[in-house]
């Protein structure tokens, strides 16, 4: 199982503003990552929620293959092959 420890840099970034606070952290765990994020700032500021689906996001994207077999991101649709894209309405 490959294993992937992320620090966010949103959770790091409002860690620098929040200097003295006590430190929050969060873990999520998908089949092939894990990922932990933490936070001295305070829950006004990032909630528990907010850190908790931080960390899901960086163990998903962790978990991403590079290789290019990931789903499909782009929700435009490419033009069969041979063909020239449709000029853009004026």
């Amino acid at each position: 199982m490959k294993a992937a420890y992320l620090a966010l840099a949103a959770a790091s970034a409002l860690a620098l503003s929040a200097c003295g606070e006590k430190e929050r952290e969060a873990e999520a765990t998908t089949g092939t990552a894990e990922a932990e994020v933490s936070t001295t700032a305070p829950e006004s500021v990032v909630s528990d929620a907010q850190l908790q689906a931080q960390a899901q996001q960086a163990a998903t994207a962790a978990s991403t293959p590079v290789d290019g077999s990931g789903p499909v991101t782009s929700t435009t649709p490419a033009p069969p092959a041979g063909e020239a894209p449709a000029p853009a309405p004026k």
